[in-house]
């Protein structure tokens, strides 16, 4: 009989449990575990044409030809466990190719974005994993001592002479003076749509802020201006479906009346 027709997975598994039998009080054995209830998905890759040109953005100096990213928003916070999670993306990225080794492990680098410093996942590192974690710049750490390059970028902490948009990719607009600092840079690029794309992701967290600076700038004008409108069609649709609702209300109202009518001929002839 050829390999490929046997089933060696449930005998391992059966295998398994007689070798660990007498621990088998403190183990619980899943067969063919569910890895999470999503398919996986890397929230961003980032490939280098020609990996002998080093990148000289601050943050992705440590960038090799497979460059995997892991992006916290800024409700959300970065754990050990996301760690182990994505660092395991890293793995399946490696072997999931047509030929053996196609992608080696040393053209790979993990980056994590955060908001916040990840102090618990930090100090796990560093007292169980027994990394370094040196600070390059502001804002950006690098995790030495594994395999894989692996930096951790809080974007809270990056300054915007170096990193303005990732920096205020947040919900923590507070003054209108950056607000309009925001708006300001943004009015060189209003016709791109990666800008656009992320100014409004900051102006709608940001709304309070933004809107003290409402009649200070033409950029931030039109914003709102395509916000009301938005709003007035949302508003005119739901009016027309009311309209639609009311309708067929008095059409079914009117063939009730019809059918009343004509059942109440048909007794006053009987």
């Amino acid at each position: 009989m050829k390999n490929q027709t046997l089933q060696w997975h449930p005998a391992f598994y059966a295998g398994m449990q007689i070798e660990l039998c007498e621990e088998s009080e403190n183990l619980v054995f899943e067969n063919e575990h569910q890895l999470g209830t999503k398919p996986k998905e890397i929230d961003a890759l980032i490939i280098k044409r020609n990996s002998d040109i080093p990148i000289r953005k601050n943050i992705g100096r440590i960038f090799r030809k497979h460059n995997i990213i892991e992006y916290k928003s800024p409700a959300d916070y970065l754990s050990i466990d996301d760690f182990y999670h994505v660092y395991a993306y890293a793995c399946f990225y490696k072997s999931d190719t047509v030929r053996q080794n196609e992608i080696s492990a040393e053209d790979i680098t993990i980056s994590f974005v955060c908001t916040n410093y990840p102090r618990k996942l930090m100090n796990h590192l560093k007292t169980e994993r027994h990394y370094s974690i040196n600070v390059v710049e502001a804002g950006i750490y690098y995790i030495e001592g594994d395999f894989f390059p692996i930096q951790v970028i809080c974007t809270s902490r990056l300054t915007d002479e170096d990193n303005f948009w990732l920096h205020n990719l947040s919900d923590r607009i507070h003054t209108k003076e950056q607000a309009l600092k925001v708006m300001r840079k943004y009015e060189k690029h209003t016709n791109e749509n990666l800008y656009e794309s992320i100014v409004d992701i900051i102006v709608s967290a940001n709304n309070t802020a933004f809107k003290e600076v409402h009649g200070m700038c033409e950029a931030l004008k039109k914003i709102y201006a395509e916000e009301y409108k938005e709003l007035l069609e949302k508003k005119d649709a739901a009016l027309k479906e009311k309209d639609a609702l009311l309708e067929e209300q008095n059409i079914a109202l009117q063939e009730k009346d019809t059918y009343i009518l004509e059942l109440e001929r048909k007794l006053a002839a009987l």
